[in-house]
């Protein structure tokens, strides 16, 4: 998605869904956009007051509501003009090609909002945090969002402070270590960087821990549905999601590809993947292929339900004993005990049956419990990586100091660690991995 355009056009685009409704939102931002849209009025633009007025194109006149924001206080930084006319697409379109024909052009994804990044208006974390705010699906996620966009965890910041901190302090010795005493550094200056050091590990270590917990907020809790042929997978699919989700045969084998559903429990987010039938021997192809997605969506997963007709579990699947629940399906004599699983299940192992609906609901709950609950900042593998990167740098600055080695070499570890934070929120992102996240967004936003 790198840009051919200049940094200094001005953009436009539709900022609310196309198609039909009562008022939509024309964003358009860069310098002179005001003087640009005034051209179009009927009355003049006041800055931050929102009036009735006239948008003139060459083949129609549009009663709409707008306003104007001056450089910087504005949501790009810059000088930024939104119009509220009538939501049909003739009209919106009508105004668009106005504004593109005085000068303007479409925004590309995420424009406006990398626009605010590269004014210093939101940092990394924050403008992914807005695109999953607007993918939200469950209130659990738009709060989650929310949290981390008005910055309330404060983890990473106070270990972005506490890693300044200790930089400035080597920086400083390393500068006028002529002017210092003998064992001067060592005993006192390293000292208070080796402490900083210390909870700085621990913040990082924390917030590496919650990952998964934070991921799983925003991706969802992902359950691998594993077991022979025909022994009801794609009828638990179809229940767990209550949509006919998967194809449902007499016939062993029907399934042959994996095949995703989703359904919300308790305001979470689960992903259920229905799999191929694990055979032990088998001369077919696309079987052979459809057991190997199998065995890999079972390790991706975040739980894995191994189900049976019977009392056997033949699943030769490698996964920890803490992501295995044990399921014996077509038990339509059970009664259906809501979602007390724990009087479902007989050995460790709870009774259900997918076709008749009985135990779903303790199934639910079962994996809901599952769900690791804490969480932290970061929820994506590129936040992730940065916070390892760092932990990893902070570790090497701490070896270092306590083997009381070369100040140079402890500083190096220390730039490499602010390095890692400096992506972490966009100071230091090169240009490809800004794109994957502004690609997320629509054109308006």
């Amino acid at each position: 998605m790198h840009s051919i355009y200049s940094k200094n056009d001005i953009i436009t685009a539709l900022a609310t869904p196309y198609g039909r409704s009562a008022v939509a939102v024309i964003r358009v931002s860069g310098k002179g956009c005001i003087e640009l849209v005034d051209g179009c009025l009927k009355k003049m633009l006041k800055e931050g007051k929102l009036e009735l007025n006239t948008f003139k194109t060459e083949k129609f006149e549009e009663k709409l509501m707008a306003v104007c924001f001056r450089a910087p206080k504005s949501y790009t930084g810059e000088d930024v003009v939104e119009l509220f006319p009538h939501g049909n697409m003739t009209i919106c379109n009508g105004i668009i090609e106005e504004i593109i024909k005085r000068g303007g052009r479409m925004a590309e994804r995420g424009e406006f909002t990398k626009r605010a990044f590269l004014n210093g208006k939101k940092d990394l974390m924050q403008c992914e945090a807005l695109a999953d705010i607007i993918d939200a699906q469950t209130t659990e996620q738009l709060v989650y969002g929310n949290k981390r966009y008005d910055g309330e965890f404060k983890g990473l910041a106070e270990a972005e402070i506490l890693l300044k901190t200790a930089l400035s302090t080597v920086e400083a010795v390393l500068h006028y270590e002529d002017e210092l005493e003998e064992n001067e550094a060592d005993e006192g200056l390293i000292n208070d960087v080796y402490l900083s050091l210390n909870k700085l590990i621990g913040i990082l270590e924390s917030e590496a821990a919650k990952f998964t917990g934070g991921k799983i907020i925003n991706d969802g809790f992902k359950v691998a549905l594993i077991g022979r042929p025909n022994v009801g997978k794609s009828t638990l699919l179809n229940a767990l999601t209550e949509k006919e989700r998967a194809i449902v045969t007499p016939i062993a084998g029907t399934t042959r590809d994996t095949l995703d559903g989703e359904y919300i429990y308790k305001d979470r987010k689960f992903v259920i993947t229905d799999t191929a039938g694990l055979k032990k021997q088998t001369d077919d192809q696309v079987e052979t292929i459809g057991i190997e997605r199998a065995k890999e969506a079972a390790a991706s997963a975040d739980a894995v339900v191994f189900l049976t007709d019977s009392d056997k579990f033949e699943d030769g699947i490698n996964v920890g004993e803490a992501k295995k629940i044990y399921a014996v399906n077509k038990c339509d004599g059970e009664k259906d005990v809501g979602t007390e699983y724990e009087r479902a299940e007989k050995g460790g192992v709870i009774q259900i049956s997918a076709k008749s609906g009985i135990n779903i609901a303790a199934l639910k709950q079962k994996l809901y419990d599952a769900c690791p609950k804490d969480h932290g900042t970061i929820c994506n593998h590129r936040q992730y990586m940065c916070v390892v990167d760092c932990l990893e740098s902070c570790r090497a600055a701490k070896l270092e100091s306590e083997k009381a080695g070369g100040l140079e070499i402890v500083a190096a570890a220390l730039y490499d660690a602010y390095s890692a934070i400096a992506q972490l929120y966009g100071e230091q992102a090169d240009e490809k991995i800004l794109d994957s996240v502004f690609e997320r967004f629509c054109v308006g936003k």
